[in-house]
């Protein structure tokens, strides 16, 4: 085990008031994973990440590394090393000294803080920039230098805090990538801060979604897009359409819910917590529906379409006018829906997902 989170609380006190910034929050890290914390602004994900740095301290709770309590050693002593948003480079230092600034910190010898610095250099594909300074480089630059910095040291956990957030669309998908590529080489254990679901589900082998200072699931890319635990998870991670109803049966692995807004029963999939009679939430992505029939059906009119290039977003407006949303993709081969028009829309039990009706 790599990095252990046990029963973590940090709470902020003031005169007038206190705010707990994260509430018992546990987690296992497994050595070389890349886990991302996920979620809104002032949900608790920068204040974790600092408690795992150093920079904050837990009102209660351990941190271990390699099984060992780090809780209350000092930042420069725990072997972590951390991204920052601003990238934090010295303005007045060349490319190279940048990231040769730690390794001067630990003493090392000058041999050897060639032979590091060079090697990260070229692994990071800044050759040919080493003289240069920060200001005479581009956004990208300059995080691929951040990123130097934090590798060279060598260190058994490196942490991000919305690193990529200050680049362009463009930039910021390319620098993900490459992000992901030399944590894989290097198989470090990582910890990624973003509120941007694209980014986490990219990047990440594991996803903690954090929400006041909780974790609401902690899971796959794919689980937590496709198998949310409630409805907080659902909603937060892309488009998605709910669907009230009520557990009619379960036949093995397929509940069958009947949903008095769309007056028609379902077939869906769920854990198997789930009980006959209970309340439920059938939780239906746009991408889920197509034309081509399958088990379970929405019929009713087309009340917006938003043309997007490779796809076409519209809704669709039942009987007793619950909207539902829907994605069409490959515009140009299927049929583009028109505003007025009556369809049929179908999916399978294995697209829709059903949670407790909170």
């Amino acid at each position: 085990m790599s990095l252990e989170l046990k029963n973590i609380y940090k709470i902020f006190k003031s005169k007038e008031s206190e705010t707990i910034a994260v509430n018992n929050f546990s987690l296992k890290i497994d050595k070389g994973q890349f886990v991302t914390f996920l979620g809104p602004s002032g949900c608790g994900k920068t204040t974790t990440l600092r408690m795992i740095a150093g920079f904050e301290t837990p009102t209660n709770g351990k941190i271990f590394l390699d099984e060992k309590d780090i809780t209350n050693i000092p930042p420069n002593k725990r072997d972590v090393s951390m991204m920052f948003q601003s990238y934090a480079l010295f303005p007045h230092m060349t490319i190279k000294e940048n990231i040769e600034f730690g390794l001067k910190l630990k003493k090392l010898s000058k041999n050897e803080i060639e032979e590091k610095t060079k090697r990260i250099i070229q692994l990071i594909g800044l050759e040919g920039m080493e003289n240069r300074r920060p200001d005479q480089i581009s956004g990208g630059q300059q995080q691929r230098v951040a990123l130097a910095r934090s590798l060279v040291m060598e260190p058994k956990v490196l942490l991000f805090d919305e690193p990529l957030s200050n680049l362009d669309a463009k930039l910021r998908e390319s620098m993900r990538s490459e992000i992901r590529k030399i944590q894989k080489a290097l198989k470090i254990t990582s910890v990624y801060v973003t509120h941007d679901q694209i980014e986490a589900m990219s990047i990440s082998d594991v996803i903690v979604v954090m929400n006041k200072g909780k974790i609401m699931q902690v899971g796959t890319p794919f689980e937590i897009y496709s198998r949310p635990m409630n409805k907080f998870v659902a909603d937060f991670i892309g488009k998605v359409n709910f669907i009230k109803g009520k557990i009619i049966k379960k036949e093995k692995d397929v509940y069958h819910v009947y949903s008095e807004e769309i007056e028609k029963e379902f077939y869906c999939t769920g854990s198997n917590e789930l009980k006959e009679d209970e309340k439920v939430l059938i939780v239906l992505r746009p991408e889920s529906l197509s034309y081509r029939k399958k088990e379970n059906s929405i019929s009713g009119v087309v009340k917006k379409v938003t043309y997007l290039g490779s796809y076409v977003e519209y809704e669709i407006i039942t009987g007793k006018n619950k909207i539902v949303s829907c994605v069409l993709f490959n515009p140009i081969e299927n049929k583009i829906p028109k505003i007025g028009e009556n369809i049929n829309l179908y999916f399978s039990n294995i697209a829709s997902w059903i949670i407790g009706d909170e």
